[in-house]
């Protein structure tokens, strides 16, 4: 009898995660804490995004942070433009980073390989050097957002523990919808298009309209993370869609284990606190960081979450059969 997987790991692991930032907070007395777990939080969602294409459907984009921006860019200028109800930015974000995702996925989606990653990267740099050559975007200086979201009445979107109530909420929430996609039946259609695209053809499945759906899921889901962010931040810049945030993105579904259920939580929870340490050290952090992500894949192949698993088996109970 075949069962489905609990989302309850996911979300437990999320939530333990998440609740180290008011933890910290408390102990150190220093708010700053909850903004470094702010960062966490929306790095996990976009991680999500990206590990649902490459971890499930073996995409590997180099441009998924194209998304990121184009979210933030559309709640900055509802905002400015005096929309701030999160009612309103939350559609308006979820088409127009889906719409993109769509156009790019129709283009790059009719490649594989490395043909596949340079047009994602050729594309989301496109989409770059438009926002940092239009003045209506902020140019090369981005833009200043002047409100926060707006939730409801009484909701103050200043007040750092409210604040990280919704953003927390919110990741809680956009993590549990990835992690129902991938253990759908479209999850595991999307799996078998990834082994074997030419059997899972020959079975019947739409193999461009099943991974297009995917990577239009992964690009709203991503353009959500960009609605935080630029909550987060107040503030919107063209280096939220660079290739270099996509690398990071990419550096934090490794790290945490690709195609794992847990491992953009992991990835992103370490990446964030590991920057925020290195980067207090030297502005060279990555050059300390690389080392650490090279050992990871070497001797992990699963990641973080693969060898937080093995250890949770070593020291779980053993239980078996007693002597008869």
């Amino acid at each position: 009898m075949m069962t489905r997987d609990s989302a309850l790991p996911v979300l437990l692991i999320l939530a333990l995660a998440a609740g180290l930032g008011p933890l910290g907070a408390l102990i150190s007395d220093d708010p700053y804490i909850l903004s470094i777990f702010e960062r966490f939080l929306i790095f996990a969602v976009a991680a999500s995004s990206l590990n649902l294409i490459l971890g499930y459907g073996g995409m590997v984009s180099f441009g998924h942070a194209v998304y990121l921006g184009i979210g933030a860019y559309a709640t900055g200028l509802l905002a400015n433009a005096g929309y701030p109800s999160l009612w309103l930015q939350l559609p308006v974000v979820v088409l127009t980073s889906g719409f993109a995702a769509f156009l790019i996925g129709m283009i790059a989606l009719r490649t594989s390989g490395v043909h596949f990653i340079m047009i994602t990267l050729a594309l989301a740099q496109i989409l770059y050097y438009l926002a940092q050559s239009s003045s209506a975007f902020g140019g090369d200086d981005g833009m200043v957002i002047y409100e926060r979201s707006a939730l409801w009445p009484g909701y103050d979107a200043f007040d750092p523990w409210q604040f990280y109530g919704f953003i927390a909420v919110s990741a809680l929430v956009l993590i549990w919808l990835v992690d129902v996609v991938v253990r759908s039946d479209f999850g595991r259609r999307l799996v078998a298009v990834r082994e074997n695209g030419q059997r899972a053809n020959a079975l019947g499945f739409d193999v461009m309209g099943t991974r297009l759906t995917a990577f239009v899921i992964a690009g709203a889901v991503c353009g959500l993370a960009g609605l935080l962010l630029a909550n987060q931040s107040e503030f919107a810049t063209p280096g939220y869609s660079n290739w270099q945030r996509s690398g990071e993105l990419l550096a934090v579904v490794i790290l945490g284990g690709v195609g794992t259920r847990t491992g953009p939580v992991w990835g992103a929870l370490v990446f964030v606190v590991v920057e925020h340490y290195l980067a207090s050290v030297t502005s060279h952090w990555p050059i300390l960081f690389g080392p650490l992500l090279i050992l990871i894949v070497l001797f992990f192949h699963q990641g973080l979450a693969g060898l937080f698993d093995s250890l949770g088996r070593r020291l779980r109970p053993q239980t078996g059969g007693g002597a008869k």
